[in-house]
């Protein structure tokens, strides 16, 4: 058994005992953080778990969050927001923040020591970045932290409500057919054979589950990760060129 295969088997255990200690205690339990790929392996253990008397609800701290926690509750408490030990704070920026980005905010929390997986969404905005983590390092969040890269910031406990608006970018081409293979090499901007290479190296995602079948065909409103590369939505599939190529629109998360 490889290394990302043990990981996997300890991942899923982990998940299996939530329901465990939650039967067990009466309480509700909660994961730590997830990330997009891991809630589409996990989402159909939880809800198959769920049917043998639980509750559960996937929630990141604000509606549609990217990362988010599991919570697993008994059947007779009805799973809320408000139970989940997700702290959010706002570092407002004291200077000049133009050049401040996602990873700046992020780097700033892992040199702290902070562990990936008890960080949440940073949503970065006009002059301050909102961060949602586990209550446990909210010390560490309140305390330790004032500057961004250059830039110092002032943490403030709570956020504003605000409205994220995801940007993209327009990749249009043709496809001789909607299989993985031809999608990635659009979407890569590489030949047909680099881009099975990615797959059979397992670099690519659909809908946020790693898929190495290069003949999988794709449908409109898929999601497809090539690592490295970015994520990208088909957001439309039109009709047949004279050469009999399928007209097709991906958008790039941006």
């Amino acid at each position: 058994m490889d290394k990302s295969q043990k990981e996997r088997e300890y991942f899923i255990s982990g998940i299996r005992n939530l329901f465990s200690l939650c039967e067990k205690r009466g309480a509700p339990c909660f994961s730590s953080f997830l990330a997009e790929e891991q809630r589409a392996e996990i989402e159909p253990l939880a809800k198959k778990l769920a049917r043998e008397g639980f509750n559960i609800l996937f929630w990141g701290g604000y509606p549609d969050a990217q990362r988010v926690m599991l919570g697993v509750f008994p059947d007779y408490i009805p799973p809320e927001p408000e139970e989940f030990p997700i702290a959010a704070y706002t570092a407002v920026f004291n200077g000049d923040f133009r050049t401040i980005e996602h990873r700046d905010v992020l780097g700033t929390l892992m040199g702290q020591q902070i562990r990936r997986e008890t960080i949440g969404d940073i949503v970065v905005q006009p002059g301050k970045a909102v961060i949602f983590a586990e209550e446990r390092v909210e010390r560490v969040l309140a305390t330790q932290i004032d500057r961004i890269g250059r830039t110092g910031i002032t943490m403030e406990k709570g956020f504003e409500p605000f409205r994220v608006e995801q940007q993209y970018s327009e990749i249009k081409g043709t496809l001789s057919s909607l299989r993985l293979d031809a999608a990635v090499a659009l979407c890569a901007g590489t030949a047909r054979e680099k881009a099975s290479l990615l797959i059979a190296s397992g670099l690519c995602s659909l809908n946020h589950t790693e898929e190495k079948d290069q003949s999988k065909r794709l449908a409109e409103g898929d999601i497809l990760t090539i690592r490295g590369k970015g994520k990208f939505r088909l957001a439309v599939i039109g009709g047949l060129t004279k050469k009999g190529r399928t007209a097709v629109t991906f958008l790039k998360y941006l």
